[in-house]
């Protein structure tokens, strides 16, 4: 410490880079605090968050409509898998509907879809497309959101296998009076042993699932959107589907607008799904790069002014996804901590700096 304060009597300038340094170690210690918490608060509650997940009986008749929405472009090898699971729920077939979107296929998706009983929709497009455009193209053709505003639209991919109970549960919970009108529920990796890198993506999948997201239901946060089994009213969905698309990262997006309007998301862990991940170290490669491309753009375009609108209504829900948007990657904070603690004990100063 007395490093720094014989550097701070040089002159402002050394009075600044001290005050540059103090505010980096609160910036990171706070994001430390927002990213880990759910770890200790999940270590002292572990019996309480995994009966979040367990399935309950019937409590009533089914009383919601549901779509199983599946953009598809080429899955005819997946494909089966899904339409196989849909068959084997255990939710009165004529209150949902599958239907899978064949965008720019050029395998035998539409011809499996079509012979599992699922309503197909046919894309052709020019030029090469993304799921989002699929989504919308699907709600333009269904109409939802003025035929059945009430229904619940499942967004879906074509190499998930839902849970036999999965509709069940989401009936549960959306036949509660105030129910959210968008929940996420849970996700597992279904090929899991399938290479190193499948077996790292569970375990990461297991942890958000477990540890961040059932933190979070516990102390009753909203939940996060994953993309893949967000599930919500078709009002709130043609709403989405109008959003200008301004990155990859859709799922971000449609959390923004919810979060600006102060709409609530929930989490189902008792409704269940597993999803086929990539193998290979080049195929994540490439995804990642995608996810952190689209990350990036959504905290440039909504990060600080979603972080501005909360601090001016006091509201959690913003300031908490504002810091979603804006935390650095947990491999950051952690190279970060790493120097703070060289630089800590080469000058005699506390890690954290700020505390005396």
């Amino acid at each position: 410490m007395a490093a720094f304060h014989g550097l701070a009597a040089s002159g402002w300038l050394s009075y600044l880079a001290l005050g540059v340094w103090y505010v980096m170690q609160a910036y990171v210690g706070m994001f430390y605090a927002y990213v880990f918490s759910p770890v200790l608060l999940y270590l002292v509650c572990a019996a309480r968050i995994g009966r979040l997940y367990r399935r309950r009986a019937p409590a009533a008749p089914a009383q919601t409509d549901f779509v199983l929405l599946v953009p598809a472009h080429n899955e005819a090898a997946l494909l089966p898998g899904l339409l196989a699971s849909i068959a084997q729920l255990d939710y009165p077939a004529g209150r949902f509907r599958t239907v899978v979107v064949a965008d720019n296929c050029t395998d035998g998706t539409a011809v499996l879809a079509r012979a599992a009983g699922a309503t197909c929709l046919v894309r052709r497009t020019a030029h090469p497309s993304s799921k989002v455009q699929a989504l919308r193209f699907g709600a333009a053709q269904l109409a939802l959101g003025a035929a059945q505003p009430a229904a619940v639209v499942c967004v879906l991919d074509a190499d998930c296998q839902l849970d036999p109970h999965f509709l069940t549960e989401l009936d549960r919970y959306f036949a509660q009076p105030g129910a959210a009108p968008v929940v996420q529920c849970s996700r597992r990796v279904g090929n899991a042993f399938e290479s190193d890198v499948t077996v790292l993506d569970a375990a990461a999948e297991a942890l958000r699932q477990r540890v961040g997201l059932g933190a979070r239901a516990l102390l009753g946060f909203d939940a996060f959107i994953l993309g893949l089994g967000c599930c919500l009213r078709a009002a709130e969905f043609a709403r989405l589907m109008a959003l200008p698309q301004t990155s990859l990262a859709e799922d971000k997006e449609w959390k923004a607008d919810l979060v600006r309007r102060q709409v609530p998301v929930a989490y189902c862990p008792a409704a269940s799904l597993r999803y086929h991940t990539v193998g290979s170290q080049q195929a994540f490669g490439r995804q990642r790069q995608r996810w952190l491309a689209g990350q990036l753009a959504s905290a440039k375009t909504h990060g600080l002014p979603l972080l501005a609108q909360g601090l001016a209504q006091g509201s959690l829900r913003q300031l908490d996804f504002a810091c979603e948007l804006l935390q650095p990657p947990r491999s950051c904070l952690l190279v970060v901590a790493l120097a703070f603690g060289a630089v800590a004990l080469g000058t005699g100063q506390a890690v954290l700096g700020w505390v005396w």
